[in-house]
C-alpha cells in the first residue's frame, strides 16, 4: 500500500464515510508490490530500467513515491510509472490514473486520470474498474453517471473484488427509491471477503431495524468485527453501544475502541472522551461494579472539572464513602459545596451533614442549618422519617466499619438537642 487516507476523496456526508475508504482501498491497492519485487536491489532495478523493463520502472517508481531503499521524489515516481505504464505494464495503468487523479508529481488531471483508468479496466483490472466506477458516480473528469458507474462496480465484483460488491450495494442503498435488500446482499458477500466496511454498513442497517435479524445477524457483533479490522467508524460505534448499557467490563471495551479511534483522528470519538457528560456515563458505568470504582475517578474527576454537576456530587461520595480511593471528607466537602452551589439538593444535604458533624470541614451548626434549609426547599428535600432514614443511609455508608469512624466529641444532651433542633427547622 502506498497511498494514506489524506488523499482519499472528500465526498462529505456521515453515510459516506465507509465508501471513501473502500474507493481509497481500491485506489491504494493497485500499488502493492509483489514480494520477490520488493526484494530486487536498486541496482538491479535500475539496470532493468536502463534497458526499458516496465516492470522495474514500475517498481523504481513506487519506491520513490514511497521513499522505500531511495529519497521519497513525487516528480520522479510520476515519471518512472509514466514510462512502464506507456510500455503497458497493467499495475502502472491504474497507479498512472491514480497520480493523475490526485497530482502526485504533477497538477491534479482528473480527464486523463480517468482516460488511464478507462485503459486498465478495459482490460479487466478489477480496481481500475472501480476507480472508474467513482469516476462516473461522483462526475468526477466526466459527467456524472450512476448507471456507467454501477456497471463497472459490477465488472469488479464479478472478478471477486470486495470493493466493488460493497461500492454497488453503497448505490443501491442511495438509490431512489433505495433497494436496501440489494444492498444488504451486496454488503454480506463483501463482508464474507473480511471487508470491514461492508460489516460496519450492514451494522448501521440491523442497528435501524431495516434488515431481519435472523438473515444479517447482530449490529454488535457486526461492528466489532469491523472495529477489530481497525475501521474507526464502527470502533466507534461498538463503543456507543457498548456505553449503552452493561457493566465495568463493558465500559472498559468501549474505553479502548474510543481511544483507538480517537488516536486516528475520529471526530465523534475524541468529542466523546472529552465530553463532560460522556465522562460521566462512562464513570457511572465503570463504578456500577465495586473492581471498577478506581478505574471511574479519573473520568468523574474530569466531567466534575468541567463543572458537570452529577459528576462533582458523584466524586464527592466517592470521596466520603471511600469509593475506590481513600476516604477524604475535606474533599468531599469541596465537591459537595461546587454541586451545591450549582443548585444540586443532594450535595447540599450532604454538606449539611458534614458541617454538622464537623467531618472534613470545622463544625458549624449554623452553616449546617443554613444548608438543611437550601435542601429543604429543593424539589428533591425529603422531611420526617424520609429525611432521617436518609441521613443514617448515608452515616453508615460513610463509615464501612467502626475504625473509620473519625474520632471527636460526642455531644451530650444539650448537643443532640440542638442537632434536633437543625433537622426540624429543615422541616
Amino acid at each position: 500500500m502506498v497511498e494514506s487516507d489524506r488523499r482519499r476523496p472528500h465526498l462529505g456526508g456521515v453515510g459516506q464515510v465507509d465508501r471513501i475508504r473502500a474507493i481509497t482501498a481500491a485506489l491504494i491497492a493497485s500499488t502493492a508490490l509483489a514480494a520477490a519485487a520488493q526484494d530486487a536491489s536498486i541496482d538491479e532495478l535500475i539496470a532493468r530500467a536502463k534497458k526499458r523493463d516496465a516492470e522495474a520502472e514500475y517498481i523504481l517508481g513506487m519506491r520513490a513515491y514511497e521513499g522505500r531503499g531511495v529519497p521519497r521524489d513525487p516528480s520522479q515516481a510520476f515519471r518512472l510509472v509514466e514510462r512502464a505504464a506507456k510500455r503497458g505494464h497493467l499495475e502502472a495503468q491504474n497507479t498512472f490514473g491514480f497520480f493523475l487523479q490526485h497530482g502526485v508529481g504533477t497538477a491534479p488531471d482528473p480527464v486523463r486520470a480517468r482516460e488511464w483508468y478507462e485503459t486498465a479496466a478495459a482490460r479487466n483490472h478489477a480496481r481500475a474498474q472501480v476507480n472508474l466506477g467513482w469516476m462516473h458516480e461522483q462526475g468526477v473528469g466526466t459527467e456524472r453517471s450512476p448507471t456507467l458507474a454501477m456497471e463497472w462496480y459490477r465488472k469488479a465484483a464479478a472478478q471477486g473484488l470486495a470493493e466493488g460488491e460493497f461500492n454497488a450495494a453503497s448505490l443501491l442503498e442511495a438509490g431512489a427509491p433505495p433497494d436496501i435488500a440489494g444492498a444488504a446482499a451486496g454488503f454480506e458477500r463483501a463482508a464474507k471477503k473480511n471487508f470491514a466496511p461492508a460489516n460496519y454498513r450492514l451494522g448501521l442497517l440491523l442497528e435501524e431495524k431495516k434488515v431481519p435479524a435472523a438473515e444479517y445477524g447482530d449490529a454488535f457483533a457486526r461492528y466489532q468485527s469491523a472495529a477489530r479490522a481497525g475501521l474507526p467508524d464502527a470502533q466507534f460505534a461498538a463503543a456507543r453501544l457498548l456505553l449503552a448499557g452493561g457493566g465495568s467490563r463493558q465500559a472498559l471495551e468501549a474505553l479502548a475502541w474510543l481511544q483507538q479511534a480517537a488516536r486516528r483522528e475520529h471526530v465523534q470519538a475524541r468529542a466523546m472522551l472529552a465530553d463532560a457528560a460522556s465522562q460521566n456515563r462512562i464513570a457511572a458505568q465503570l463504578s456500577s461494579e465495586p473492581a471498577g470504582a478506581a478505574q471511574a475517578l479519573p473520568w468523574l474527576r474530569a466531567a466534575a472539572e468541567q463543572n458537570y454537576r452529577e459528576a462533582q456530587l458523584r466524586l464527592g461520595i466517592a470521596f466520603e464513602e471511600g469509593r475506590g480511593t481513600a476516604r477524604d471528607a475535606g474533599t468531599a466537602a469541596s465537591w459537595y459545596a461546587k454541586a451545591a452551589a450549582a443548585g444540586d439538593a443532594e450535595a447540599t444535604y450532604r454538606l449539611a451533614l458534614l458541617y454538622d458533624e464537623g467531618i472534613g470541614v470545622p463544625r458549624d451548626t449554623v452553616k449546617a442549618r443554613s444548608e438543611m434549609s437550601a435542601h429543604a426547599s429543593a424539589s428533591t428535600g425529603c422531611s420526617g422519617q424520609a429525611c432521617r432514614s436518609r441521613t443514617a443511609a448515608i452515616r453508615s455508608r460513610r463509615y464501612a466499619s467502626a475504625e473509620n469512624r473519625p474520632r471527636r466529641h460526642r455531644p451530650g444532651r444539650a448537643g443532640r438537642a440542638a442537632r434536633a433542633r437543625v433537622a426540624a427547622r429543615a422541616r
